[in-house]
């Protein structure tokens, strides 16, 4: 049965007078509806280059992305995307930031104002409404770019080292935040991280990628039961796990001892 999200071959080349750069090579996934989906890989491997694809922000230099049997060719109406910077314009406050995304799609704001205000109380952001992004701390600017990306209800979110430049408390609370939405919304997540522990923690499939040139190394299932706690990341099968990755990429040359 064909995927939601389908890649099939995909290719993406730099040309430059220093020569073609190979970023990805022959990148092949099959995503189904409702699967949160973790890549992980080394810095260089592709991976963010692969999710600009994926929401149509970068054309593949050959090979099919298609979302729901429909070619992939522009950013896709029911998508929404989180960068690692959040991306919050300064001169406007929290609720208006999540409304941008309404204007960006030609809808009114007022039509969607009572959802972006349920979206930012859900996210313990609702005092906090008439506030400017540099009054807050950037977990809770980050919590603001999920909102925003959740506004228009998209079926697939994208998200690319969302949680990276947080300190290890918030994003292990945003970690934990994200599998409740996750699992209460059932929305199709594409979710990039060098982290191998956030990677196995939130991901029902853990796509490793290579480098040189960007490619899907393996693509391991886990199988540990949901809704995951923190303390999962203690117990022997999420170690066995984490493991089990960081040897393929030991096997790569990404590690050296």
């Amino acid at each position: 049965m064909p995927g939601f999200l389908e890649l099939d071959r995909v290719n993406r080349i730099y040309e430059s007078e220093r020569g073609a750069l190979h970023a990805l090579k022959d990148v092949t996934l099959s995503i189904q509806e409702g699967e949160f989906i973790s890549i992980v890989g080394p810095s260089g491997c592709g991976k963010s280059t692969l999710l600009k694809c994926m929401a149509g922000l970068e054309r593949a230099s050959s090979g099919l992305l298609s979302l729901q049997g429909r070619a992939i060719v522009e950013p896709p109406r029911n998508m929404g995307v989180v960068f690692q910077r959040d991306l919050l314009l300064e001169w406007r406050n929290i609720l208006d930031n999540v409304l941008l995304a309404a204007e960006f799609h030609d809808v009114k704001p007022r039509d969607v104002e009572p959802r972006a205000r349920e979206l930012l109380t859900l996210f313990g952001l609702g005092q906090f409404l008439e506030r400017f992004p540099r009054e807050l701390s950037g977990g809770m600017r980050q919590r603001v770019s999920i909102c925003r990306a959740l506004l228009l209800d998209p079926q697939l979110l994208l998200m690319d080292e969302p949680f990276g430049a947080l300190d290890p408390f918030t994003r292990d609370e945003l970690n934990a935040e994200l599998q409740r939405t996750w699992l209460a919304t059932g929305k199709t997540v594409v979710f990039i991280t060098h982290s191998i522990a956030e990677a196995v923690y939130l991901g029902c499939r853990v796509v490793i990628m290579a480098r040189g040139p960007g490619r899907i190394e393996e693509v391991v299932p886990i199988e540990i039961e949901r809704p995951r706690g923190l303390g999962v990341r203690e117990t022997p099968a999420f170690v066995d796990c984490v493991k089990h990755i960081r040897d393929t990429f030991r096997g790569l040359g990404i590690y050296k001892e």
